[in-house]
This record gives C-alpha cells, structure tokens and sequence, in this order.
C-alpha cells in the first residue's frame, strides 16, 4: 500500500504513511496512542496533587508559629 502523491497522513504512533481520513494504522497503535494520554492524564493529576500537598504543608508549617 502506497501513497506517493496520493494525499496521505503519518500514523501517530509509528510513522507510517496512512490513509488521509486514518488517525492511526491499526488498533494496536490506537490502544498505544490511548493508554500515552492516559498516562500523561495521570502524571498531571499527580503533579497537581503533589504542589497541593506542599501548598498545604507550607500553610500549615506557617500556620503553627
């Protein structure tokens, strides 16, 4: 399957050259490029978390003098 001049896309796990309505090339790229935001989803939630929890103890610690 080629696409040279044809009007085409990238798949955006693995790079290769894709239909122009396709995101991905096949379902296991998709499950990839899911559990990537996934994981990216969670590091925020984490990173967030953790800068409230300083927040808070900095608060606290002025809190107690």
């Amino acid at each position: 399957m080629t696409f040279e001049g044809d009007d085409h896309r990238h798949c955006k796990v693995c790079g290769k050259a894709i239909g122009a309505d396709q995101e991905f090339c096949s379902k296991v790229c998709r499950r990839k490029r899911e559990a990537q935001i996934q994981n990216r989803r969670n590091l925020t939630y984490l990173m967030y978390g953790a800068i409230a929890f300083l927040i808070l103890l900095t608060v606290l610690n002025y809190a107690h003098y």
